[in-house]
């Protein structure tokens, strides 16, 4: 009887670290699928900052409530500085973006300094 008990106890056994084996493949293939096959540009940074910048801006028109408070709060220097700051961002990339990309920004300076100009 002990035996039979020892081989289930080792079939058990197998079995598993047959999973753990299998969630660990699971787990590198996880991590393997989040790895980019190039390193993020620097435009593409930039551009992201770009973005985060422009949402700052017209959280402090106070056009939009503030992400992180979901509040609304009115400071025309920050405004400023945000969108001083995208424009010097802007001049840095724009020799690297294609027409699309500048247009798109060019828009986004656009309406931020006109929202400005109506506070």
């Amino acid at each position: 009887m002990n035996s039979d008990k020892d081989r289930q106890d080792i079939a058990e056994d197998n079995k598993k670290q047959e999973t753990k084996n299998e969630e660990g493949k699971e787990e590198k293939e996880k991590e393997r699928a989040q790895l980019l096959d190039e390193p993020i540009k620097i435009k593409d940074i930039v551009y992201m900052t770009i973005l985060s910048l422009e949402s700052k801006a017209w959280a402090y028109l106070d056009l939009v409530a503030h992400p992180e408070t979901q509040k609304h709060q009115k400071d025309p220097d920050e405004a400023k500085a945000a969108i001083d700051a995208i424009e010097a961002l802007y001049k840095t990339i724009e020799a690297v973006l294609d027409s699309a990309e500048k247009k798109d920004i060019q828009v986004r300076l656009t309406n931020l300094r006109l929202n400005f100009a109506k506070q």
